[in-house]
């Protein structure tokens, strides 16, 4: 489900200005974050849901630097539950993914594919919610 559709399914409308694009090189994370975090405090987010956790890292970066304590002021959610994400401090909130699960399904798609007989060709995989510190209610209504 795309934001968009999850928002809308939800009664949120979605800011454009608070959308940011960043990608799995750490200096775009970088830089989404601190387009965000040097909004005016009235307007600047108290959450961030990054792309994978290696941007959450980079948001935590931002953050420190630009004087944000964290959760208290920024709470930050990830996405894959990586090392060493569980021993930051605070430790970070995130998704995580069926690694394992995605493997296998991966291993049977080639196998298929090498047999030329490829049912599907995308899956959903049932993903968790690891609730740690990086998280707390917004300060602010």
């Amino acid at each position: 489900m795309t934001s968009g559709r999850g928002l809308r399914k939800n009664g949120i409308s979605a800011d454009p200005h608070l959308i940011k694009v960043g990608d799995y090189a750490s200096d775009k994370a970088y830089k989404a974050a601190c387009d965000l975090l040097e909004m005016r405090e009235q307007d600047r987010p108290t959450a961030i849901f990054a792309f994978n956790d290696l941007g959450a890292i980079n948001v935590y970066r931002a953050a420190r630097q630009h004087g944000i304590s964290l959760p208290e002021q920024l709470s930050i959610i990830g996405f894959d539950d990586v090392y060493p994400v569980a021993s930051m401090c605070p430790s970070l909130t995130t998704i995580r993914q069926p690694f394992d699960l995605i493997a296998r399904q991966c291993i049977d798609l080639i196998l298929e594919a090498r047999e030329g007989k490829v049912e599907q060709n995308y899956f959903i995989f049932p993903t968790q919610l690891v609730e740690r510190e990086s998280c707390v209610s917004p300060a602010r209504p």
